[in-house]
């Protein structure tokens, strides 16, 4: 009887460990690649408030320090020297700041925002008053992308686009995330005419999530 118990007991082991459960993730951190690490952390220190973590420093990309030995596995070998820095938002989540040395860092283009590109679009920072933050921003060297907008008639959310002074798109939210968009009525939220199409997904699409899934997976 023991045996068969213990036969049980390891085959609900091995079932549980093969198991991958979604649940919604924190998020950790956003990494931004930068021309002047310094410029960029004093900026955001300054305006934004982000809380300065870890100042800039200079590593090597090899095994002469543990660092150096990390970076090396996780970047292709022609990048040698890289500076880094890490900060936290006022809710914990982390910018991580990249200034690549040897092979140099880009600029981008400050003129304008690249909405059509795809990737990272833009960070977004909560502050219940963004008339007076985006006046900060233009004071610093930033620029005002939009209008402060309210997003839902007459409530009290709104959201404006900015330009820091480095080319990054940065959104302000009067509101949090969730507090703002939970709970809406679809042809509200969408904002738009057709009331087939709707910002929630029906049950159908949401049980097509797993395909579209397997069909990513497939293709990279």
């Amino acid at each position: 009887m023991k045996f068969v118990v213990l036969c049980f007991l390891w085959a609900i082991t091995i079932t549980t460990s093969e198991q991958f459960t979604t649940y919604a993730r924190a998020m950790n951190h956003v990494g931004i690649s930068v021309t002047d690490i310094d410029a960029v952390l004093a900026w955001y220190h300054d305006v934004l408030g982000f809380t300065v973590l870890i100042a800039p420093v200079e590593i090597a990309v090899n095994n002469s320090t543990p660092m150096g030995s990390l970076l090396s596995q996780m970047y292709p070998p022609e990048m040698k020297r890289v500076k880094m820095a890490h900060m936290s938002s006022g809710n914990g989540v982390g910018l991580e700041l990249f200034q690549f040395i040897d092979p140099p860092t880009r600029r981008p283009n400050t003129t304008s925002f690249e909405y059509s590109r795809a990737g990272l679009f833009h960070i977004c920072v909560t502050d219940p008053e963004p008339e007076n933050l985006v006046r900060r921003i233009v004071e610093t060297g930033g620029k005002q992308i939009s209008p402060v907008l309210t997003v839902f008639p007459g409530e009290i959310y709104q959201a404006v686009y900015t330009l820091d002074p480095f080319g990054n798109l940065v959104e302000i939210m009067a509101t949090s995330y969730e507090r703002q968009m939970s709970n809406r009525d679809p042809n509200v939220t969408s904002q738009i005419s057709d009331p087939t199409i709707t910002s929630r997904p029906s049950k159908s699409q949401q049980l097509s999530t797993s395909s579209v899934l397997q069909k990513i997976i497939a293709k990279n």
